[in-house]
């Protein structure tokens, strides 16, 4: 497995390399534009040996398909070719599908903007995936079974909130090929997102040991994002590792 961690501006970057992590996720939700300065992110790449991933913006209003496939849709074109500059290979984006919060009609018609942004991906040489939000495996029955173009990004964080227990391991079974890339942290779960804190890895009640072992088990080998606070990526990128290497041996 590849283990990384994500940055918000080009300071950000001399954390990853230190830390000799195989990748840093240029994380776009939060406004932050580095994206859009190749030139030190090419050369910052060659100096620390590191790679790019690319998490997008947030869509903001989950309901408003006028933004969602006009402007949004074009910000998402936008960010192909950006990561074709970074030779990126993955866009990572959030699309609320919540079958329990999101009308019938509304995802019918974001299904057709996601299939259209993940066919654009294909053709610009970078693979579009979706991240688990809250949503339950069975919201992403139809999605991942009707558009082959689309990856899955599993943020084993995410699989623990609206939920009794963590989704993930079914995410995993039912999709093993077509989870593409992970994201990794630790929280108390809860009935919201604002229980969505991204603890660092052993501060929260997710079993850690269970969901790897499975990633093992299923030959998991690709990118994991840390998605914990920078000052905490080095002690949670260890106990992820450590937990690994003891179920390899």
């Amino acid at each position: 497995m590849r283990f990384g961690g994500k940055v918000y501006k080009i300071e950000d970057l001399k954390i990853i390399g230190s830390l000799g992590l195989d990748f840093a996720e240029i994380n776009l939700p939060e406004g932050g534009t580095m994206i859009y300065q190749p030139q030190d992110l090419l050369r910052e790449a060659e100096k620390w040996g590191f790679t790019y991933l690319v998490h997008a913006p947030r869509e903001e209003d989950p309901c408003d398909l006028n933004r969602l496939a006009g402007g949004y849709f074009q910000e998402i074109l936008g960010l192909f070719k950006a990561c074709r500059k970074l030779s990126c290979p993955l866009l990572n984006i959030h699309f609320w599908m919540d079958s329990r919060f999101i009308p019938e009609k509304i995802r019918d018609r974001k299904r057709e903007i996601l299939f259209a942004m993940a066919r654009e991906g294909l053709r610009n040489g970078v693979q579009l995936c979706l991240e688990n939000l809250s949503e339950r495996p069975e919201d992403f029955q139809s999605l991942l079974s009707e558009c082959p173009e689309l990856g899955l990004t599993l943020d084993i964080g995410h699989a623990q909130l609206y939920s009794q227990k963590n989704h993930c391991v079914e995410f995993l079974a039912l999709w093993p090929k077509r989870v593409k890339h992970v994201h990794a942290h630790d929280n108390l779960g809860g009935e919201g997102l604002e229980y969505d804190v991204h603890l660092p890895i052993g501060q929260g009640v997710i079993d850690f040991l269970s969901i790897m072992r499975a990633f093992v088990e299923s030959g998991y080998q690709k990118t994991i994002t840390l998605e914990v606070p920078l000052d905490h990526l080095e002690s949670s990128v260890r106990q992820l590792k450590q937990i690994v290497d003891s179920l390899i041996v």
